[in-house]
Parts: structure tokens; C-alpha cells; sequence
């Protein structure tokens, strides 16, 4: 953990480096001068490891001093000496100023973090409690600030939630509110803040681990009531089972897409999703977040799939089904990164490259496709014979080819249109 600005300065010195040695990285190179693939690679990964770290550790520090991060939670006391150091970074006070406030030697502020307090007897720590507002005698729950309640964080502007077009949704109906619509957005900063609150009532720091694909301005408010709603849909759902990692095998995920060639296939996916823990909810997109899918975690750390069905066909519901669970699998981890939104029509960035060619390596393994005679006649017969062939819905094959020639009207007639909304009867689209 950074603690000081010196510190600060060097890791952000030191991840400069890093993302350097990546950038430059050749791994024919690196697999010429170690004699093998594999030991290239876990040098390439190693890099990437340290990198991730760093910066970790950069966005963390960047996040306190920015004073967004109001609330802090410990499961025990050991957790208490990382919470009195991100406090002191959130109140914007130094450890000179600190130590000034305590009437004590900067040194020995110093010492106290770089040991993680290890040295620090009960007295001290309450003194250092003291000075930076923090509660210890309820070791469940910190706050920087007197007020118990997220109205308080100046940084949140309530009025911008999309109220009315949540109240057309019927969204607030779970709440017991049955007011006039005229009502609903006299009343909407309340409204806003007991819906969050129900959903997400500690989503500040977790929303500071978030990463967005928008090729377009993106309405922050909206998305966050969209999370919300993912989020209360299955707010009383018991999976099965616990996820674990593990079950994203090559396996699972050759399984997951072969039930692609039966009619209902979108629901059999998500049955399939729910059999090792994970949930697949079903909700369209806000206006002004241009949202195909997201993966996040919950509270728990279950993981969840959001999908929007913008489009309605089952090339583009199998494709972002694959991306996501992409993100599942390599990229979302509790305390870093916990959501990432999807427009999978904006250009991406190194990450999402990666994600979009790993989806469609899934999908279609590369080695197949390469020699696939419908990748050069394009015809609707090679599409279906091929798909046939390999245990795929044509849709699939059909959504390839156009991505793969940026061609969109081609083929328009075996990629699925109409038939995935019709699947989630469910749903109000």
C-alpha cells in the first residue's frame, strides 16, 4: 500500500516501466533467448502481475486522496491499521500533519504504517482514531465523516438519476411507492437514494474498481440504476452451487456453446450459468448508456452477467455472453476490479481486444476457422452445412463472417433476428 506522496511518485515511476517492458515485450523473442513458450510466457505474465499490482496500488492511492471514498469496512481487527492509514490519505492529511495533530515526530507515523501499526499498543491506535474521526468501537464499519447515510457525499448529485424513466419501469413498485409520476420526481432524490442504498449499500469503493467500454458520452446515474436493478432482481435468488473459477474449463465453455444449436438455446445458457454459480439477468439498457453487457460482482463476491438484448439477434446474444464471461473468468477479482460495462460497439481498448478475440476464439476456434469454407464462399448453404458440422447455431457462424468482413448486410437472414427477446417473455422490452 502507498502511503506517502514519495512513495506515490516512485510506484507511478516503477509502473511506467512496467508498461514499457510490456509494451516492447516480443514473445518469439523472449521464446528464442529461454529456449520455450512456456517459460516466455510466464515471463510475459510475470510483467503483467507486477504491472496489475502497481497499479492497484496507484488507482487505490489516487482514489483516497481524491477524498471519493467516504466509507470503510473492516471484518476484523487486523483489518484496522490499513483502515487508519486510508483514512489519513482520505482526509488529506499527510503524515507530518498527522503526527502534528498527535503531538508526536513524523518518524514516528512512519514507522507506525510501514509496520502496519505492529508496534502500536490499543492507547495509540485510539488516539490516532481520535484525530481521524473513526469509530472503533464498532469494528464493522468506519466512516470518515459524522453522517451515516450517502446523501452526505457531496460527490453524489441525486437529482441526475433517471427517475421518471425508472418510474415508468415500475421500478420503484418492490419500494411500496404507488405515487403519480409528477410526484415520483418531486420526490426523486429520496427515491434515488432508497433504491441504491436497498441494492448496493456499499458500493463506493466498489464503484472506484470499475471499468467502462463507451465509444459515447455514458450517463453515469443511468448505468448505476441499471447495476441497481440487476442487482435487486436477484437479490432473494439461491444458486446451486458457490462459483468457483475452475468450472470456466475448455470444457464447460465447449459445452456452454453447443447448446447454441437448439432453438432455446439463451435459456438453456442461462440455465447452464446458474449450475456453477453464476447469475444471467436479462434487463435493457437505460437510455444514453449504449449497453450491450456487464460483468460485476455482488457485495458476496458471487459473480453476476447483465445483458441488455440491444440487439435482438443470436449471433449478437451468444457474442457478448462469451465476452463476459471472458470478464469473468480472467478479470474480475474482489478489492480490484469488480464491474465492467459494455458497449461492444465502441473501439476497445488492450483488454477488451483480448476479451473480443478470446469470445470469438470460443465461439469458433481459431484453427477451425482458418480453413472454414464458409469464411470464403460467405454462401447460406456453407453457413449451415459448416455449423452443422461443428455443433453450432448458423447464427454464430453468419455473425463471424459479417464482423470479420465489417460487412452487416450480408447474411442478415440466418443471424437470428427476433428470436432471443421472445425467449425471456419475462422481461419488458
Amino acid at each position: 500500500m502507498i502511503t506517502n506522496e514519495r512513495q506515490y511518485k516512485i510506484t507511478k515511476a516503477k509502473l511506467n516501466e512496467f508498461a514499457n517492458a510490456i509494451k516492447s515485450f516480443e514473445i518469439h523473442e523472449a521464446d528464442q533467448r529461454l529456449g520455450s513458450s512456456i517459460l516466455a510466457k510466464a515471463e510475459f505474465d510475470a510483467l503483467q502481475s507486477i504491472h496489475d499490482e502497481l497499479s492497484d496500488q496507484v488507482k487505490e492511492y489516487e482514489a483516497l486522496k481524491s477524498g471519493a471514498v467516504t466509507i470503510f469496512k473492516a471484518k476484523s481487527i487486523n483489518d484496522l491499521p490499513l483502515l487508519l492509514i486510508s483514512a489519513r490519505i482520505a482526509k488529506g492529511l499527510s503524515q507530518r500533519e498527522l503526527a502534528e495533530a498527535l503531538n508526536w515526530k513524523e518518524q514516528q507515523i512512519q514507522r507506525y504504517e510501514s509496520d502496519r501499526y505492529a508496534t502500536a499498543n490499543l492507547k495509540r491506535l485510539e488516539e490516532v482514531a481520535s484525530i481521524l474521526a473513526l469509530d472503533i468501537s464498532g469494528i464493522a464499519e468506519f466512516r470518515t465523516d459524522q453522517s451515516h447515510d450517502e446523501e452526505a457525499n457531496p460527490a453524489i448529485q441525486w437529482d441526475l438519476f433517471p427517475i421518471k424513466e425508472m418510474y415508468l419501469r415500475r421500478w420503484f413498485d418492490d419500494f411500496g411507492f404507488d405515487g403519480s409520476l409528477s410526484a415520483a420526481i418531486e420526490q426523486k432524490k429520496e427515491l434515488a437514494i432508497a433504491y441504491v442504498q436497498s441494492a448496493m449499500p456499499r458500493r463506493q469503493a466498489a464503484f472506484l474498481r470499475h471499468k467502462a467500454r463507451f465509444g459515447t458520452e455514458m450517463d453515469v446515474y443511468a448505468l448505476w440504476a441499471w447495476q441497481c436493478r440487476i442487482t435487486l432482481l436477484i437479490k432473494n435468488d439461491v444458486l446451486p452451487t458457490k462459483f468457483s473459477r475452475t468450472s470456466l474449463s475448455d470444457d464447460w465453455f465447449k459445452a456452454l456453446v453447443r447448446l447454441s444449436q437448439y432453438d432455446d438455446g439463451p435459456l438453456r445458457a442461462r440455465d447452464a450459468l446458474k449450475e456453477i454459480g453464476i447469475h444471467l439477468v436479462i434487463e435493457p439498457h437505460l437510455p444514453k448508456t449504449y449497453l450491450d453487457g456487464a460483468a460485476f460482482l455482488l457485495l458476496d463476491g458471487r459473480p453476476v452477467i447483465g445483458m441488455t438484448i440491444r440487439y435482438d439477434r443470436l449471433d449478437n446474444f451468444w457474442f457478448v455472453l462469451l465476452h463476459e464471461l471472458v470478464h469473468v473468468r480472467d478479470h474480475l477479482r474482489k478489492g480490484k476490479l469488480e464491474s465492467i460495462f459494455d458497449d461492444l460497439e465502441s473501439e476497445p481498448d488492450e483488454l477488451e481486444q483480448t476479451t473480443d478475440q478470446l469470445a470469438g476464439d470460443i465461439l469458433i476456434p481459431d484453427e477451425i476457422w482458418e480453413t472454414a469454407l464458409p469464411r470464403y464462399l460467405c454462401t447460406k448453404e456453407s453457413v449451415i452445412d459448416f455449423a452443422r458440422e461443428i455443433g453450432l447455431h448458423p447464427s454464430i457462424v453468419a455473425g463471424r463472417i459479417r464482423k470479420d468482413a465489417d460487412n452487416y448486410v450480408i447474411l442478415s437472414d440466418l443471424v437470428g433476428q427476433r428470436m432471443v427477446r421472445k425467449q425471456f417473455a419475462e422481461v419488458q422490452f
